[in-house]
């Protein structure tokens, strides 16, 4: 394997940034709102953008950024990408086989849990029965194994549910039940079940911590992985300004940045109007206030984004990043 991972040293120009994906224009925007700094590039290397399709992306905690994608007329089988920070593009790593065709996964992710990299496939089948599906990439032998399934019961009124790291474990949430998965032991476990409405946004876990937004904007829940408790908490002072007002919320992504929690939310307009437009509102939490703050960040494209579980969070050498940048932006004050 090439080497790919940004080692951190003294003097390396870095940042901790977002990866947000555009699904129309195959190009990557990299962006710290504090800071000021977005940064648009062009994606290259083992990626073609006529044909590739990214399924699932994930940043390591070595700070490998990996992506799996599939073919358009092949979508039996998914590649494994790396991201090579000193030249700025992917390559290829692996490839791992699509579970049956009858079970054609409903949603698709891809998770480090204790050191390894996990693909999971999620099917609602018959809008009846959850199974999660999961396979374990040995790094050494680049093998991937099939690892313990999951089976969750006349799941009749919850979603498909959304698949979580956290720690060395991977939680698996629907509005009625919760499962975690302990890797060395290749098991599922019941945990205590959840108080949230049966649709969740969005959900992302810290080092203890798992944040999950409900079907309805604002209500947010918090679970203990140490405690095993679920709690909801206080409702939280959102910003409701323009053009949002009168637009309806399409999807949430939670993603972590520099220790805070932010949330970038999909908006579009009523169709009926006759012109539909689109728009993304990102905002920023503060635990101790309670309050989200707009930071009014003008994202392009915002019907184009791709919407993962979580966007991704990694430290990028910025010499790198404005070699091949498209569109640099630097709003902080100096």
């Amino acid at each position: 394997r090439k080497a790919s991972n940004l080692k951190i040293r003294a003097g390396m120009e870095t940042q901790e940034m977002a990866l947000l994906f555009s699904a129309s224009t195959k190009e990557m925007l990299f962006m710290n709102p504090r800071t000021g700094t977005y940064i648009s590039c062009h994606v290259t290397g083992d990626f073609t953008a006529n044909t590739d399709v990214v399924i699932a992306m994930t940043v390591t905690s070595s700070n490998d950024i990996y992506c799996l994608t599939k073919k358009l007329r092949n979508d039996g089988r998914l590649s494994l990408l790396v991201y090579n920070h000193l030249r700025n593009m992917w390559e290829y790593e692996s490839s791992v086989y699509r579970f049956a065709i009858a079970d054609r996964p409903d949603e698709e992710c891809l998770v480090e849990a204790d050191g390894q990299l996990y693909y999971l496939a999620v099917s609602h089948r018959h809008k009846v029965d959850t199974i999660v599906r999961i396979k374990r990439h040995n790094r050494h032998t680049d093998q991937w194994a099939e690892c313990s399934q999951l089976l969750i019961i006349n799941n009749w009124n919850a979603q498909v549910g959304k698949a979580v790291s956290c720690g060395t474990h991977i939680y698996f949430i629907t509005g009625r039940e919760m499962h975690r998965y302990h890797p060395s032991k290749d098991q599922w476990c019941k945990m205590a079940a959840p108080i949230i409405d049966p649709y969740i946004n969005t959900a992302i876990g810290t080092t203890t911590e798992i944040f999950c937004e409900s079907d309805d904007l604002g209500e947010m829940y918090l679970y203990d992985t140490v405690s095993d408790r679920w709690k909801k908490l206080p409702d939280w002072t959102f910003p409701q300004e323009e053009p949002y007002q009168n637009m309806e919320s399409d999807y949430s992504v939670y993603f972590v940045l520099e220790g805070q929690l932010h949330l970038l939310t999909g908006f579009s307009n009523d169709v009926h109007s006759g012109t539909i437009s689109y728009a993304c509102q990102l905002c920023v939490l503060d635990r101790s206030k309670r309050v989200w703050t707009d930071l009014k960040v003008p994202l392009q494209n915002a019907c184009c984004l791709w919407r993962p579980n979580v966007h991704p969070v990694a430290r990028m050498y910025l010499p790198c990043l404005n070699t091949n940048a498209i569109d640099v932006q630097n709003t902080a004050n100096p």
